[in-house]
């Protein structure tokens, strides 16, 4: 596991020079169209081996009934990649 973070510290700036992100205010555009809600916190990180990006934004989503979600979007491309928690089909617009 350490290792794979270590491989991930270096791998990271490596993607980030090799492709644009998209911008996190538009990435909290994309989610906030398909979900009620708002970002609490988000980060960047690096792409996991079953996604088709090599960065991904995880942002936790606060919905209006108080339930965070965790939701994994492509930083190159808006993809959704994941979202999961409790709440996640009410919170859907």
């Amino acid at each position: 596991m350490m290792r794979r973070a270590a491989l991930a510290l270096l791998v990271l700036p490596l993607a980030l020079a090799a492709q644009p992100l998209l911008p996190l205010p538009r990435v909290v555009e994309i989610v906030a169209e398909r979900y009620h809600g708002r970002m609490i916190e988000a980060r960047v990180v690096p792409g996991r081996d079953d996604e088709e990006t090599s960065v991904a934004y995880e942002l936790r989503w606060l919905t209006p009934a108080n339930d965070v979600l965790r939701i994994r979007v492509s930083a190159t491309d808006g993809g959704m990649l994941l979202v999961e928690g409790s709440g996640m089909i009410a919170a859907r617009k």
